[in-house]
């Protein structure tokens, strides 16, 4: 298929430029699973069945602020392990650099095993062990959410 539609795509990609039915919008799995569609790209609305898409509504998990202070020592700011935890997502808002040790030991910026997050820069986190955080030089603030 060529056209503006999938310029840059891999040929083997397939774009769905008019879908004649809802079907062809909202496939019957993603309708069964409660998904709902929503207006196109182009602003027209879903009863015209043109560049629509639809959303897969999800479960939003109870979450908790952990979000603190790093320091330039290893205790600064550690978020304890949980075995319930299936995210923790953060984003460095500090002015240097942060780095973070998710497998339960000590972070330190520049060794392995510490992962070093530029001022400004989010990051995902999925483990449900002990994160160690530690900042290059003075504080770091964090701003983290666990879920």
């Amino acid at each position: 298929m060529a056209g503006p539609y999938n310029a840059g795509q891999p040929a083997s990609r397939t774009v769905l430029v008019n879908p004649t039915t809802l079907a062809d919008v909202v496939p019957a799995s993603a309708a069964a699973d409660g998904a709902t569609p929503i207006a196109g790209g182009n602003g027209t609305a879903v009863a015209s069945k043109t560049n629509s898409t639809y959303v897969q509504p999800g479960s939003l998990t109870a979450t908790t602020d952990r979000s603190g202070t790093a320091t330039t020592t290893s205790g600064g700011l550690n978020v304890a392990a949980n075995a319930s935890r299936t995210f923790l997502v953060g984003q460095n808002i500090g002015a240097v650099n942060l780095g973070y040790n998710e497998q339960g030991g000590t972070a330190a910026i520049g060794t392995a095993g510490t992962y070093t997050v530029p001022p400004g820069v989010s990051f995902l986190i999925s483990t449900n062990k002990l994160v160690n955080f530690i900042c290059a030089s003075s504080t770091c603030a964090v701003t983290l959410t666990e879920g």
